[in-house]
């Protein structure tokens, strides 16, 4: 069965950290910050840091970059405060100290864990992991320090600045016996002031923050302009304070679109609705029909906290803007800044489950016609794929996480639609053994009743549905377990189902869909000899079918005892299928309350005989399951034969063709039972009574090494959890028991347990040698004995003209 693993994106370290210590790059910046006395400190700790981290083998890149963000901050307060080593302001002297004790802890941790052992730093990965994601937020928090400080000195600037200027707004020449606005006559007048202001107290040095959280493009502006950036820094504190944006443009930009491409913006009352949504879960829930501009079209809207649904509603535009494919949404707009619930509409309208479609198909159309449509779902999805990973630069692995969990829908033309996955598709990796087109598979097998699995075309059992029906969805399964592929190149699937599904008409450029017939799929199938799946039926007596019967259940009759035979399309020579044999074995027992199996391999012996070695310890209670089985190695030639002779055959034995059942493959299934008499006995007293509610020797826990072949308990004379020594009575017949089974898949043979490697025929009518059971001391017998085959059958639609 295919497996997939995810797991949580993490980046891979590559040694950066040895590089760049060899390289002395961070020794000689920071010899450059302990120039600069109010950092001197600071750096000097930073350095530790670095030094320790040369010792840490696992989150080292985490470590690194925890330590770089440290060496950028310092390399900001030098700069900012190069020119200005004493006329720091007290405020900012006060953040600087703060960051030294950040500094400090961060080294304290680093050099703890350093000369921790590997063992504990494995058993406290996630409370390390969670430890950095903190000493990152303090970062943060030291940053928004920095940042306060500025603030403080700004105000308090500006403060001292209108108070100058008061006198001078009063006296000033330029606002009387003029016609000019009061207001327009104020603000030359109040730049001068505070450039004035500047050549005392530079505004770089006032606005000091290692995150450059307020820009200017210069050293002299205007009160109105520092007034504006105070403002966007207030605005940032909606956000998650470590995705504080970095300059005001970052704020402004992190939940708006700056880049609409022609998309046209509306707002919600420009939206008629025209009805309620009735999609409940999924990309597409809450989506509601209406008409925008005179035309119908597809709102989503983005519900739920303001933070979350804008970063959903940017995420989702941002990608539609990008994609223009019949097969994935169609955006012709989204909201504007003024409509306080985000959303986007779609021109794709009346949409309805692929499930819906295909289960309303079931019940008026034929199969064929129902298998056409699940292949053009397929189709219609691996376009949708191909284009998408070409459009969005996406590796195979995440193609595939984007439509295993993507949402789909079918329009009014009958066309697929494929949903966005969720964001958390985003921030994940994932690794899978198989392709896109098993995931596109698995899709639309899912789709179907009962996941697309079926053993049997009908099923007695079901009262829930008539038996033509479940005739009808089995068959259809067989046919998309089929022939929707499952491996190769997209590229070749897409050109196989594109034959198989369009024809082209030599007048027309375009090709058309063409009515095919379960007969031509059928056909096509084995012409690309796919048609390798048959129906399994797992309880039938035992040596009663052979490979090539063909024959037919009785009407009114569900039992395979029943079965009448017509021929034998091998021994009558009207077919010529190559047959194999196939022996397997496997031994079970329960250990540790948990059933336990492993396969076990046979020897040869003329006659198509097989000997098994048999292991037994004392006190073991297993069961050993035999399989022989014969098949049709190419079962293509199977379904072919019944096609082309069905209606001939059926004909002459007077039963319709669909009725007919052409056996593939037989097999029994022997088990015999092995219990060994012998009990491990132990001194009195010495027994482990740790588990006093679990008495005996075979439910005490233990785990030892396993003989090759053998399962069951193993260990004798142990210590058990620590708790007291089992001393075990000395002269005890501990041996391992060597013994052999010797099986056919003939009717005729009797299987039996032997002493010897060597098999002694039995004639016709003598009962096979038996085992000595005292000089074993154990019990091994045939417990019970299963037939199973497989079959081809088709449907009455494969026989119409």
């Amino acid at each position: 069965m295919p497996f997939k693993i995810i797991k949580i994106r993490k980046v891979t370290a590559d040694d950066a950290i040895s590089a760049l210590v060899a390289t002395s790059a961070v020794s000689k910046q920071l010899a450059d910050i302990m120039q600069f006395p109010p950092a001197q400190a600071a750096a000097g700790v930073l350095l530790l840091v670095f030094e320790t981290i040369q010792k840490i083998q696992s989150n080292r890149e985490d470590c690194n970059r925890l330590a770089q963000r440290c060496l950028s901050m310092l390399m900001d307060i030098r700069d900012h405060l190069s020119d200005h080593r004493g006329s720091a302001p007290a405020s900012l002297l006060k953040a600087i100290s703060k960051f030294e004790e950040t500094l400090e802890s961060i080294y304290s941790f680093m050099k703890q864990e350093a000369e921790q052992r590997w063992g504990t730093r494995l058993m406290r990965k996630n409370s390390i992991e969670f430890a950095i994601k903190q000493y990152h937020t303090a970062l943060d928090d030291a940053v928004r320090s920095f940042q306060i400080a500025s603030l403080v000195n700004i105000q308090l600037s500006l403060g001292d600045a209108s108070r100058r200027s008061q006198p001078l707004d009063a006296s000033g020449p330029s606002s009387r016996g003029t016609g000019m606005d009061s207001r327009q006559a104020e603000r030359p007048v109040e730049a001068e002031v505070v450039q004035d202001y500047m050549t005392v107290t530079d505004i770089d040095e006032v606005c000091l923050s290692p995150a450059a959280a307020v820009s200017h493009p210069h050293s002299t502006g205007t009160i109105n302009s520092v007034d504006t950036g105070c403002r966007v820094i207030g605005t940032t504190s909606d956000l998650d304070p470590s995705e504080s944006p970095s300059t005001p443009s970052e704020a402004e930009d992190a939940f708006s679109i700056t880049e609409h491409h022609g998309f046209n913006r509306y707002h919600q009352s420009q939206f008629s609705l025209k009805g309620k949504s009735r999609i409940k879960s999924g990309w597409w829930a809450g989506s509601i029909e209406g008409e925008i501009d005179g035309r119908k079209s597809l709102m989503i809207r983005y519900e739920g906290g303001r933070r979350d649904a804008m970063k959903r509603w940017i995420r989702d535009v941002k990608i539609l803007q990008n994609l223009y494919h019949p097969n994935l949404p169609q955006m012709i707009g989204y909201s504007n800044d003024d409509t306080p619930t985000p959303f986007i509409l779609l021109a794709n309208v009346q949409t309805r489950l692929p499930q819906a479609m295909l289960l309303d198909a079931i019940k008026n159309a034929s199969i064929a016609q129902c298998a056409q449509l699940l292949f053009q779902f397929y189709l219609d999805t691996l376009d949708a794929a191909l284009y998408l990973q070409r459009q969005m630069s996406l590796s195979t692995s995440k193609l595939q996480d984007y439509i295993e969990h993507a949402d789909f829908r079918v329009n009014a033309e009958r066309t697929v639609v494929m949903g966005l996955p969720p964001p958390e598709i985003d921030n994940i990796s994932s690794w899978r053994n198989y392709g896109v087109a098993h995931s596109i598979r698995n899709i639309y097998l899912t789709v179907l009743p009962n996941g697309g699995h079926f053993r049997e075309p009908t099923n007695p059992d079901n009262a829930t549905a008539p038996l033509e029906r479940q005739r009808k969805v089995a068959h259809l399964a067989m046919l998309a377990l089929t022939l929707l592929p499952g491996s190769d190149s997209l590229r070749d699937v897409k050109e196989g189902l594109e034959k198989l599904l369009l024809t082209a008409d030599q007048e027309d450029e375009e090709a058309e869909m063409s009515p095919l017939s379960l007969r031509q799929i059928r056909k096509a199938a084995f012409v690309a000899e796919l048609h390798q799946h048959v129906w399994h039926r797992n309880t039938v007596t035992p040596h009663m079918f052979s490979v090539g019967d063909v024959g037919y259940l009785p009407k009114g009759s569900d039992s395979w005892n029943d079965f009448v035979v017509c021929c034998n399309v091998l021994r009558d020579g009207l077919a010529k299928f190559i047959t194999t044999d196939h022996v397997a074995g496997r031994q079970g027992a329960w250990v540790n309350r948990v059933y336990e199996s492993q396969d076990i391999s046979p020897f040869e012996l003329p006659g198509g005989i097989r000997g098994w070695s048999v292991l037994v310890l004392p006190e073991t209670e297993c069961t050993l399951y035999i399989n022989h089985e014969v098949a049709t190695s190419n079962i293509n030639l199977a379904w072919e034969f019944l096609l082309e002779n069905g209606k001939s055959i059926g004909k002459q034995y007077g039963v319709e063709p669909e009725e007919l059942i052409l056996v593939t493959r037989v097999g029994v299934e022997q088990r015999f039972r092995i219990r060994d008499l012998r009990r491990v006995q132990y001194w009195p007293g010495s027994v482990n009574t740790a588990h006093p509610q679990m008495p005996g020797h075979a439910f005490l826990p233990r785990q030892q090494p396993h003989f090759s072949g053998h399962l069951g308990p193993t260990g004798y004379g142990n210590n058990f959890n620590g708790v007291g020594q089992r001393k075990l009575v000395h002269g005890q017949d501990l041996s391992p028991k060597l013994f052999y089974l010797f099986t056919s898949g003939d009717k005729g043979f009797q299987p039996y347990f032997s002493e010897k490697p060597m098999f002694t025929p039995v004639k016709k009518g003598e009962k096979p040698p038996e085992m000595d059971v005292n000089a074993f001391k154990c019990f091994a017998y045939l417990d019970s004995t299963y037939g199973f085959l497989d079959y081809a059958q088709l449907h009455s639609e494969d026989f119409e003209e």
